[in-house]
This record gives structure tokens, C-alpha cells and sequence, in this order.
């Protein structure tokens, strides 16, 4: 693949962006106890943003402290409607029969918010929290032409490792006009079926460009060298989506990084798609960190396909 241009030296994984009035709105997940539970950063330029500050300054009641991930937030029915996961607490969920992270599992959380940088106040009860598939993760909202916005997530069925688990599904559920509910049964998009993705899929985000569908995933382990980007085409903002990634990554470890994943796309208001994800860069900065990738994207019949580097960024 082309090189992407890396953005963010500093270690933030999970990057997402929305376009907001003048310029573009960067979160991320937190990285541990001390740091911004929702790190965010606004910049007039995509690819330029400064430090992060804390988006959501408390955890909602249902959630636990340093654990806050995969935000992805959008501008609903007048005001700002944040998606994120968190390990819910142990009075929710906890299995003493299993040793480290799964003990626990993870609940997919709804916060709002006047301002895209915040503060973002947290509902008191999880949307989502399907304990039966270990939990759930990696939301990610979806506008369709027609108006109706959509929630895509990831069962997380392998968090009961080191237990045997059954491969992950990625599932698409109608959201409520207001963003704050689910409307209806979830679709299944797609499953981990394929020997490169190790029972993991991951991180969905869908997108329409030209009347196609277009659905991008990670799959594998999200800290080896194996981990990599995938992409689906869809009939739908339900599905069903065909791999189009059956072999291999579509974007696999390379000269920038092992392990590029945790993808999420966003429209500059010139027009070009950008893919924003996180790699593994050991050695950046003297220690084992993600920084934040973003690469230009094109898009024909066949799907999408990295383009070249502008030689600079512009809005």
C-alpha cells in the first residue's frame, strides 16, 4: 500500500473524527487511569491537532474508571451524541471462575453533550450489554441516505480468553431519532469466518460513497502482527456484506507499523475520503505505542483503494 502520513506520535488508539463547524473534532480511547478518559482535540486542518483534552470528565455509574474506548460521537437531533465502550462494573458483571480482563466484560455506553469537545455527561445505564457474547464493543453510527441512522458493534466474544470462544459477529441496529435508544432487532453484518482473522472481527465502520456500501473491519488480535484491516461490500445499511478480504488483510503490517487496525473513515469538505487507524510502531518515541495513521482513500466499482499522498493537507 501507498504510505499513510502519521498524524499523532503520541500513543492513541482508536482515532475517529467528525467534521464539525470550522474544522474537525480528533477522539480516541484512553490509554490508562491518569490520562483524558475520551481524549479529544480540535483543528481547523485535518492531520494537524494539538494535544488532547478529556471529552467526558466522569465515567457514567454503570462503568468503570480508566477503561473508556472506542468513542465515536455525531451530531443528533441538536446536540452531540457520544458511543463508547467501557468494562462494566463488577455488580454487572463478574466471572470469579476466570483469571485477568476476562473476569469482566464490556458495555456499549450513550454520554451527550452541547459542544463536540465537550463535556459529554454519561447515561446512567448502558444501550447495549450482551453478556451471553462475553459483552460488546467498538460502536460506530452510520447516517444512510434515507435519514436513518444506524449503530454498527462488535460482539466481544473473545474477551473470555483464555477460555475457547466462538468467532465474533459484527451486527448493525436501527437507532432511534434521537440517538439516544435502539429501534428495533439487531442484523448481522458479518462473522469472523476466515483463517486469517483468528475468530476476530472488529471495529466496523460502514460508509456509502456513490450508492455502494461499504463496510471496513479489523480482524485478529489487536496487539500482534497479524492484526489487519478488512473491507465488505454491503446490499445495506443491514446487509448482508460479502468479505471482500477473504485471503488476507486488506491493509496487513508493514514499513510504517505492525498490527494497523482500529480503523474509522471520515469526508473532508474537499471532498476526500480519509481512513484514520492505529498501528504498532515499537520503538516510536523509545516505547511501544500506537500512534495515529491517516491515509487517503479512493473509491470504484471494484471497493475501495488507498491513494496517494496529497503533499499536503487540506481542509
Amino acid at each position: 500500500m501507498a504510505p499513510a502520513r502519521l498524524v499523532f506520535e503520541k500513543n492513541l488508539p482508536d482515532p475517529f473524527v467528525l467534521n464539525v463547524p470550522g474544522g474537525y473534532e480528533l477522539y480516541a480511547s484512553q490509554t490508562g487511569i491518569p490520562s483524558p478518559i475520551v481524549p479529544t482535540a480540535f483543528s481547523t486542518t485535518p492531520g494537524h491537532w494539538p494535544a488532547p483534552h478529556s471529552a467526558m470528565p466522569a465515567v457514567p455509574a454503570w462503568a468503570t474508571l480508566g477503561f473508556t474506548w472506542a468513542p465515536d460521537v455525531r451530531h443528533v437531533d441538536g446536540r452531540y451524541v457520544m458511543y463508547f465502550d467501557s468494562i462494566a462494573r463488577p455488580s454487572l458483571y463478574l466471572d470469579r471462575t476466570a483469571s485477568g480482563f476476562s473476569r469482566f466484560a464490556q458495555c456499549i455506553g450513550v454520554a451527550t453533550s452541547i459542544a463536540p469537545g465537550g463535556p459529554f455527561v454519561g447515561r446512567r445505564t448502558p444501550l447495549i450489554c450482551d453478556f451471553r457474547a462475553h459483552g460488546d464493543i467498538d460502536p460506530r453510527t452510520f447516517l444512510a441516505s434515507n435519514g436513518r441512522l444506524y449503530l454498527d458493534w462488535k460482539s466481544d466474544d473473545n474477551a473470555a480468553y483464555p477460555s475457547s470462544f466462538p468467532p465474533t459477529h459484527l451486527y448493525a441496529q436501527r437507532l432511534s431519532d434521537d440517538g439516544l435508544s435502539l429501534d428495533g432487532p439487531p442484523h448481522l453484518l458479518m462473522s469472523a469466518v476466515e483463517k486469517w482473522q483468528e475468530e476476530i472481527v472488529e471495529a466496523p465502520d460502514m460508509v456509502e460513497v456513490r450508492g455502494r456500501y461499504w463496510l471496513f473491519y479489523s480482524g485478529s488480535w489487536f496487539d500482534s502482527g497479524t492484526y489487519g484491516i478488512g473491507v465488505a461490500h454491503c446490499s445495506g445499511p443491514i446487509g448482508p456484506c460479502r468479505d471482500l478480504s477473504p485471503v488476507r488483510p486488506w491493509i496487513a503490517s508493514n514499513r510504517q507499523g505492525m498490527g494497523p487496525g482500529e480503523e474509522s473513515l471520515f469526508e473532508a469538505r474537499n471532498g476526500q475520503w480519509w481512513m484514520l487507524y492505529s498501528l504498532w510502531y515499537f520503538g516510536w518515541l523509545g516505547r511501544s505505542s500506537r500512534p495515529v495513521a491517516m491515509a487517503p482513500l479512493g473509491f470504484s466499482i471494484r471497493g475501495p483503494y488507498v491513494a496517494a499522498l496529497p503533499a499536503t493537507v487540506t481542509s
